[in-house]
């Protein structure tokens, strides 16, 4: 089952009390995804198809409330695929939309402009049955988040955003192919979705893989910044061991003044310790600030008499 799946099956067990959210939930599933037909008895027909069976129960149980009369048809998509298409059909389609308020009468056609929802609970139920019927969201463990309905038409797309904005969302509509496409891409925009449509088991999930990927994301910034920092340190040490032999061969280590020599000799029997690690052989111990200042000394000799940073490198 997928992510899409079980966000699903959750919202079509909630228990809708309200009457006018059980008609918001059913005009936006009407309006995303219902299509009407021509009997030929010269009466007009309401289709809604879907290949979820909860979803299908849903939307029977929500249209019979309007039209007993309505049926519901089981269809094969094809000899080789085992999904199956369910076809909730109801005749006389103009009493159910005229009770939700997107009949246009005169033009025989479905009203596709802005209506005003009752209350907050129904622009809610206006968004749950848009992401019943039309929704989709990616699994939050396994890729980025993104949740998003599709419209037929750019008027649905738009009305979808301003109920969406009227939650405090920020939707984004992109045109795909024939299609509008309503989304959300932030984690927080995700969950505060999940929350205003009742699928609070899976706002847990999202948020639960929201916490493992941060915590992720900040042990590997950890990790990333301590292993950048090794890697200076190990170019830095195998720099000032190889300044230290070019002095040797030019000059000799026995000639350099005495702070400069014991710093040498203690840097070239441990290459790998750190300005810390080495501060503590001297006697008296030195400060990393006093050690780093004695091998930049050195370097800057050994650039003097013509050493070539091109030839440090790492050793074994």
């Amino acid at each position: 089952m997928t992510f899409t799946e079980e966000v699903k099956s959750e919202l079509v067990r909630l228990v809708v009390s309200g009457d006018c959210c059980r008609r918001s939930e059913l005009t936006a599933i009407v309006k995303q995804h219902g299509t009407l037909q021509l009997s030929r008895a010269g009466g007009i027909g309401l289709n809604i198809a879907t290949q979820n069976p909860g979803v299908a129960r849903l939307v029977f149980k929500l249209v019979k409330e309007h039209q007993p009369d309505a049926r519901v048809f089981i269809r094969r998509r094809s000899a080789f695929r085992k999904n199956r298409m369910y076809l909730i059909f109801a005749p006389m389609a103009e009493k159910i939309l005229s009770n939700l308020g997107i009949w246009d009468d005169q033009e025989k056609s479905l009203r596709l402009t802005s209506q005003a929802l009752g209350s907050e609970c129904c622009n809610r139920a206006y968004l749950r049955g848009a992401f019943i019927i039309s929704g989709t969201i990616n699994d939050p463990n396994r890729v980025s988040y993104h949740l998003e309905m599709v419209s037929e038409y750019q008027d649905q797309a738009d009305f979808l955003c301003e109920v969406m904005r009227r939650c405090n969302l920020s939707p984004r509509v992109v045109r795909r192919k024939e299609l509008y496409v309503v989304y959300l891409k932030e984690g927080e925009q995700v969950v505060d979705f999940l929350n205003l449509i009742g699928a609070h088991q899976s706002l847990l999930k999202v948020e639960g893989a929201r916490v493992r990927k941060s915590m992720r994301n900040q042990v590997n910034r950890l990790v990333n910044a301590e292993t950048a920092n090794i890697n200076k340190t190990v170019t830095a040490s195998w720099r000032q061991v190889d300044c230290i032999r070019y002095l040797d061969q030019k000059m000799g280590v026995i000639n350099l003044p005495a702070a400069l020599r014991e710093t040498a000799d203690v840097r070239g029997k441990y290459p790998d310790a750190s300005l810390q690690e080495l501060g503590a052989l001297f006697n008296p111990p030195l400060s990393k600030s006093a050690v780093n200042h004695r091998l930049r000394k050195l370097e800057a000799l050994a650039f003097k008499l013509g050493f070539k940073e091109i030839e440090v490198g790492f050793h074994e």
